[in-house]
């Protein structure tokens, strides 16, 4: 989502700066409703080649999760991990690249370590190249 918590457009920035690392990985959007998303989405798959999208239904997973057989769920939000979708990726077992902006004070030592790439897309990048690897 680009909302107040959500940073989607700072994660199309990322994209682009390890587009090459990822040309042969599928890239799903889950919950995109701006159009501003929509249309980076778009342009990012125009300049880069990337297969990445904004799934319009389930059909395309047999009706199931877009988690099952996922690679990775990335994500960028301000200050709260609320309305993710971490349970589910959970339970598909789906390795979690969730940064804060801002940590709350129960903040993990693995959140403090994304607090930067949080705030830089080369370095959110580098972290999503490193998790798919």
């Amino acid at each position: 989502m680009e909302d107040k918590q959500g940073r989607s457009l700072l994660v199309i920035s990322a994209l682009y700066h390890c587009r090459s690392e990822l040309s042969d990985t599928e890239i799903r959007f889950v919950d995109v409703d701006s159009a501003a998303v929509h249309g980076a989405i778009d342009l990012l798959r125009w300049e880069t080649g990337l297969d990445v999208r904004v799934p319009v239904d389930l059909s395309e997973y047999g009706g199931g999760s877009i988690f099952a057989g996922a690679s990775l769920y990335a994500a960028i939000r301000f200050n709260s991990l609320d309305g993710l979708h971490a349970a589910e990726a959970k339970f598909f077992k789906v390795p979690l690249l969730l940064a804060l902006q801002f940590l709350p004070e129960s903040a993990t030592s693995e959140q403090l370590a994304l607090l930067r790439p949080a705030h830089d897309p080369i370095l959110f990048a580098q972290h999503l190249i490193e998790r798919m690897r």
